[in-house]
């Protein structure tokens, strides 16, 4: 037997359905309130035309009745014949005695009625049902000598009625029509306007992916339902490499192109019964079922992961992309949405702190290492807060004349229960928090303290350079805040040297030189930190109104044996532009004789000295042949530098 499926109104329809049967109901009471309404008031005047009538015939017939002259009575009565609701009329004396009478041709004998006074009176009334029957007295002087009964019928009105009933159903059948018609037009485009909204309130306008909350909600459904009990799934968070720098070198259009074309290979990297979801600005995630081995999840991770790493052909540009993957399996790593989620973004983390085009998996190690990272920056803020932390400072010497010229402040944190910690741990752990902000404060302070300090020393004006993050070269007042501190204590601001990495300046170009512009009015030295290992472009470098750049350790690390072109042309780079050059990370005395050479102006590194506290500093300044010094047991002497 065929089955047949039946069609199911649509929520729009039945609607429309419901909301016109509410309209048909309240016009059918308005209809019933305006009939009866009606009908009363045609009953009432059709009451007090009789009323009329009968006083007439009263104030007429009253001769007649007192000279007992029955043909003028009859002759007043038969003029009544040209009023239509009349039916019958009747005259009686003050006993009661029929004097005259008119009935309307045509009525039978029964609907004449008796003719005697009490029977008139019987069916008298304004609310009789059917003919309306009033009475009036005969009176002479004031003295009544008889009655006059008048019987009108009610047939007109019943016909205005009937003809007014006619109308207004005809009325709340076009109403209801309209009615019907508009509802449904208007609840078509309800309809349509809520599944518009239901679409955009869970998919991503841009890559037309599921958002967050409806890749959440398919997460927690594929969680619960019966039907995967057994079933392992992977759920895998993507987060592309550098996307802000794309978004600020080739313009949002760009960023936007990218993402879709990322959404695209996404989709063809996993099956349909996969879910691909937008869920921020460059993160993805993709739900994957996987069979009994835990190591699909990281398979199909690493399958993301390859197929993002390729070049994407843009309108304008063709763009290497990568990303950073973390992967959790359910119900191996957790069982519920938000510990899988923590737990693929704990594997996250661990990716990005691999570097670029990784995939990770998560193992429950990861949850030890967040609990500490979450302990430390709570730990961390106290630290800043109650003046817990150090400052040591690296010196820097100038190649021609070995003297000391500056000092880079590093910070340091001896823990009191971990010991020493690690700024290679506990920075990204600042970075990624608010923190950063405090703690580039913190040092930026303690720095020009120390140095206003070591230059009431110093024969020579001695400069200290601070790290600055991307966080406090955002911030509007940053260029006030500096002068703040240079005022506090007291430092000269030609001693202050602050040190950007290219990437800071490029995530917010125009803020950033902007600030920049005005520190330089203030006096503040700029250094552009670790050039060369971002764009280390003409433009760029002609933008930033810096006073020195730092050849980054890893292009100092092969000197002299290879990598000498790089440097070389950094160094006369700068020149051209009339900035000095800091080579840092110098271990060894043939890369200082080297850069000496080659026209380096500043070295740092262990080999002319390692990161010292503040009171070896100030020993070092106290010593004037210690500088000299330095750099021969470096094996280069002034002289030989300077030739």
């Amino acid at each position: 037997m065929k089955h047949v499926k039946l069609e199911t109104p649509s929520p729009a329809r039945e609607m429309a359905r419901i909301k016109t049967l509410r309209v048909g109901v309240a016009l059918l009471i308005s209809s019933l309130v305006l009939l009866v309404y009606q009908a009363v008031t045609l009953r009432t005047s059709l009451t007090e035309d009789a009323n009329m009538i009968a006083e007439m015939v009263a104030d007429n017939t009253a001769a007649p009745l007192m000279f007992d002259d029955k043909p003028a009575a009859g002759e007043v009565l038969h003029s009544l014949s040209k009023v239509p609701y009349v039916e019958t009329v009747a005259v009686f004396k003050s006993n009661g005695a029929l004097f005259a009478r008119y009935a309307k041709p045509g009525l039978t004998e029964r609907e004449r009625g008796e003719a005697t006074l009490e029977h008139a009176r019987m069916h008298a009334g304004p609310w009789s049902l059917t003919d309306v029957i009033v009475e009036s007295e005969v009176q002479v002087k004031g003295k009544a000598i008889g009655e006059v009964v008048l019987v009108a019928t009610t047939d007109a009105v019943v016909a205005q009625l009937l003809h007014y009933g006619a109308f207004l159903s005809a009325a709340s059948l076009v109403a209801i029509w309209v009615a019907f018609a508009v509802t449904s037009r208007m609840g078509a485009r309800v309809a349509q306007a809520e599944k518009e909204l239901e679409y955009l309130a869970s998919t991503d306008p841009l890559t037309g992916l599921p958002n967050r909350r409806a890749f959440y909600d398919e997460l927690d459904r594929r969680l619960h339902r019966p039907s995967y009990v057994g079933t392992r799934l992977a759920l895998v968070l993507v987060d592309l490499d550098d996307f802000k720098t794309v978004n600020d070198t080739l313009g949002h259009g760009a960023g936007d192109e990218l993402l879709t074309r990322v959404a695209t290979a996404l989709r063809q990297a996993v099956r349909s019964t996969d879910v691909v979801s937008r869920i921020g600005g460059d993160e993805f995630a993709v739900l994957v079922e996987i069979n009994e081995d835990k190591s699909e999840g990281h398979l199909a991770a690493m399958r993301i992961a390859r197929a993002l790493a390729r070049p994407f052909n843009l309108q304008r540009s063709s763009i290497v992309a990568s990303a950073s993957v973390g992967v959790s399996v359910f119900p191996d790593d957790a069982r519920e949405v938000a510990a899988l989620v923590s737990s693929a973004d704990m594997a996250l983390y661990a990716a990005k702190g691999r570097g670029k085009n990784t995939a990770v998996e998560f193992h429950p190690n990861m949850t030890v290492e967040a609990r500490r990272r979450a302990r430390l920056e709570s730990e961390l803020r106290k630290a800043i807060e109650m003046d817990a932390l150090d400052l040591v400072y690296q010196p820097q010497f100038d190649c021609k004349t070995g003297a000391l010229v500056g000092a880079e402040a590093l910070v340091r944190w001896e823990h009191p229960a971990d010991g020493t910690v690690s700024p290679a741990e506990f920075i990204p752990i600042a970075e990624d928090s608010d923190l950063i902000v405090a703690l580039g404060q913190w040092v930026l302070s303690r720095a020009c303290r120390d140095a206003a300090h070591w230059n009431e020393v110093s024969a020579t004006r001695i400069h200290v350079a601070v790290n600055v993050s991307a966080r406090q070269l955002r911030q509007s007042e940053f260029d006030h805040q500096v002068k703040a501190v240079l005022s506090e204590s007291g430092l000269d601001s030609q001693l202050l040297e602050l040190e950007l990495t290219e990437s800071q300046l490029m995530a917010n170009m125009d803020a950033g030189i902007d600030s920049m512009n005005r520190l330089r009015a203030s006096g503040v030295r700029l250094s552009l930190d670790d050039f060369g290992t971002g764009y280390s472009s003409l433009s760029y470098l002609q933008s930033f109104p810096v006073n020195s750049l730092k050849i980054d350790r890893s292009f100092v690390h092969p000197l002299p044996d290879a990598g000498q072109p790089i440097v070389t042309a950094i160094i006369s780079m700068a020149h051209s532009f009339g900035i000095a050059v800091v080579a840092e990370g110098v271990e060894h005395a043939a890369q200082l004789a080297w850069l000496a050479e080659s026209g380096c102006d500043i070295v740092q590194g262990f080999l002319t000295g390692r990161p010292m506290p503040f009171e070896q500093l100030m020993k070092l300044l106290g010593d004037d042949a210690t500088k000299p010094r330095v750099l021969s047991d470096a094996g280069m002497s002034p002289k030989t530098l300077a030739e």
